[in-house]
């Protein structure tokens, strides 16, 4: 049987509040099988995936904000340029 795929938005906080709470799951002991915990594993791989991606996003905007301005600068100001 194929699973169907959804979309969800949520935002860096939403996202972070999800891997804390799958987080615990994944730490939660039971008196009983520990297959259960199987596919809340595998969502908290795929969160912590998807925060990782964020961040590596967010840490390239910086770079080619910086690239752009330093791009932008008048010669003649920029004492420190090769």
């Amino acid at each position: 049987m194929n699973e169907a795929v959804v979309t969800i938005k949520a935002t860096e906080s939403e996202l972070e509040c999800l891997i804390w709470a799958l987080t615990v799951v994944k730490t939660v002991r039971l008196p009983i099988e520990p297959d259960w915990k199987v596919p809340y594993k595998a969502l908290l791989k795929d969160m912590v995936s998807i925060k990782e991606g964020i961040s590596e996003a967010k840490r390239l905007k910086t770079i080619d904000q910086k690239e752009e301005e330093i791009g932008t600068q008048n010669p003649e100001e920029c004492f420190n340029c090769d």
